[in-house]
C-alpha cells in the first residue's frame, strides 16, 4: 500500500458525522457494518485485539480539502481541516489490513461527536462481550510519543502493557532490533478521549497510540507523512498477541500525580510557548535578558475578538493571546454556559466518570474526584464536544465589524 497515497484520498474532503458513508468505497469490498452502523472487518481466528480508529472528521463543514506539502508535512491551504485526525489511524489500520494482522478492526463513527458508534457498541459488549479480547488499541492521539495509559485521568492500560508495547514500537516491532531506535514512544498518562476509552469497563488493555498529526480541530493541521509511513510499516511487525495483559477491568483507577497539571501538556501544545515537539526540534535561545523580557511581553500581548452569538442574540467575546491563540476569557451568554455544562455532564456520564462535583464557567472545566481534581480548558473540551467551536464560525461571519459598538444595530 502507498500510505501517502491512501491518506491523501481519505482527506480529499472532510466527513462531519452523518457523512461517513461517503468514503465507505475506500475500505475494504468485504468489510462487514453492525448494527450501529460501524464498519468492522476480522482478520485471522479468534482475534484476541480490537484495532479502532474513527471515520467523521471534526468539523460540521463537508467540504474539499486542498492539500498543501511542506517537506515531511501534509498541510492544507489554510481554508479547512486536514482531518488527520483520524485518517491518520485509518490509513495504518487499512495498511495492516491489506498484510493480514490478525485483530478486529473497527472503524467507528461518530467519534468526534462524543463516540456513538464506539459506545453503542461497548453497550452491548457490556452485556455480552465478545470472548477472547484482551486488548483495544486506538491510532488516534496527536504527536509522536505517547502510548496512553489514563484517558481522561481514568487508568485505561497497565504501566506494564504501555512499557511492552512503547518498547515494540521503539524497536521496529523486532524484538532483536538492534539499530538506533525508530521512535521514542513512551507511556503517558495525560490522554483525552477516543473510541478505546468506551472499552475500559470490559477488557483488560485499552489505549490510543500518536501517529503524528498536529494541531486537530484547527485549519493549520497537519500530518507528519514520514512518521506515519514508518509507524504503519512497524505495526506489521509487532507481536502483538504476546504484550502482557496485567489490568484488571473491574477495578476503576484515577490517576492523582498529575494533580492541578494534567492538562498542561495540552495549553502548551495549543498555546503559551512552542509545542513538545517544536522544543525538541528548535529549542529557544535568549541572548540576554533584556530579549527575553521582550519575549514575554509579546507573549502576553491579548486580542479581543466580538461577535454577535446569533443563538442567544447576545454580544460575546473571546480574549487570545497574540502570538499563541490560547484562549484567556471569554464573555458568553449564561444560557450558553449552562447549556454546554449539560454536555459537558453528558460526556462525564458516558465516560462513567466518578466525580464529585463540576463546575464550569465557559473557559475552564474543574473536574472533583473523591481524593483529587483536573483542570480542563475549553480549548481541551473542543475535541469532544464540537459545539464549543461554534465562536470561531460565528467570529468568521461577523469578521470585519471590529468592536461591540458596530454590533448594536444588528438589535435595532
Amino acid at each position: 500500500m502507498n500510505i501517502l497515497k491512501t491518506f491523501l484520498s481519505l482527506t480529499d474532503r472532510t466527513y462531519p458525522h452523518g457523512s461517513e458513508s461517503e468514503l465507505f468505497h475506500l475500505l475494504p469490498e468485504d468489510i462487514q457494518t453492525d448494527e450501529f452502523g460501524n464498519k468492522f472487518i476480522q482478520i485471522g481466528e479468534s482475534p484476541t485485539i480490537i484495532f479502532t480508529s474513527h471515520l467523521d472528521t471534526a468539523t460540521n463543514a463537508n467540504t474539499e480539502v486542498i492539500h498543501v506539502s511542506d517537506g515531511d508535512l501534509v498541510k492544507t491551504d489554510g481554508k479547512s481541516i486536514l482531518g488527520a485526525d483520524d485518517k491518520a489511524g485509518v490509513t495504518i489500520m487499512l495498511n495492516m489490513i491489506e498484510h493480514k494482522v490478525p485483530g478486529l478492526y473497527y472503524f467507528f463513527l461518530g467519534e468526534e461527536v462524543g463516540c456513538v458508534g464506539s459506545k453503542k457498541l461497548s453497550e452491548k459488549l457490556k452485556l455480552n462481550k465478545i470472548e477472547g479480547i484482551t486488548k483495544v488499541i486506538s491510532f488516534d492521539r496527536r504527536g509522536y510519543d505517547s502510548v496512553i495509559t489514563h484517558q481522561f485521568s481514568t487508568r485505561c492500560c497497565s504501566d506494564d502493557f504501555a512499557k511492552a508495547l512503547a518498547k515494540a514500537l521503539n524497536d521496529g516491532g523486532l524484538s532483536d532490533y538492534t539499530n538506533d531506535k525508530v521512535f521514542g514512544y513512551k507511556p503517558d498518562p495525560t490522554g483525552l478521549y477516543t473510541d478505546s476509552a468506551q472499552f475500559v469497563r470490559i477488557y483488560p488493555e485499552c489505549t490510543n497510540i500518536s501517529v503524528g498529526y498536529r494541531y486537530e480541530h484547527t485549519f493549520t493541521e497537519q500530518q507528519d507523512i514520514k512518521h506515519l509511513e514508518k509507524l504503519a510499516n512497524v505495526c506489521l511487525y509487532i507481536d502483538w498477541e504476546s504484550l502482557p495483559i496485567s489490568r484488571d477491568p473491574s477495578v476503576i483507577e484515577y490517576d492523582r500525580s498529575n494533580y492541578g497539571y494534567y492538562w498542561g501538556e495540552y495549553d502548551d501544545y495549543y498555546g503559551g510557548g512552542s509545542s513538545y515537539w517544536d522544543r525538541q526540534r528548535t529549542p529557544i535561545t535568549y541572548v540576554n535578558t533584556e530579549s527575553k523580557e521582550l519575549e514575554r511581553k509579546k507573549a502576553e500581548q491579548t486580542d479581543k475578538l466580538y461577535f454577535l452569538d446569533e443563538k442567544y442574540r447576545y454580544v460575546s467575546c473571546v480574549e487570545s493571546r497574540t502570538l499563541s491563540k490560547k484562549i484567556v476569557s471569554v464573555d458568553f451568554d449564561t444560557d450558553r454556559i449552562a447549556d454546554e455544562k449539560l454536555q459537558i455532564l453528558e460526556l462525564l456520564q458516558s465516560l462513567e466518570v466518578e466525580y464529585t462535583d463540576v463546575t464550569w464557567d465557559g473557559l475552564k472545566l474543574t473536574v472533583i474526584y473523591e481524593f483529587h481534581k483536573t483542570e480542563h480548558s475549553r480549548e481541551d473540551l473542543e475535541e469532544f464536544i464540537p459545539d464549543l467551536n461554534f465562536w470561531k464560525e460565528e467570529v468568521e461571519r461577523w469578521d470585519g465589524i471590529g468592536n461591540v459598538s458596530e454590533l448594536d444595530n444588528v438589535f435595532e
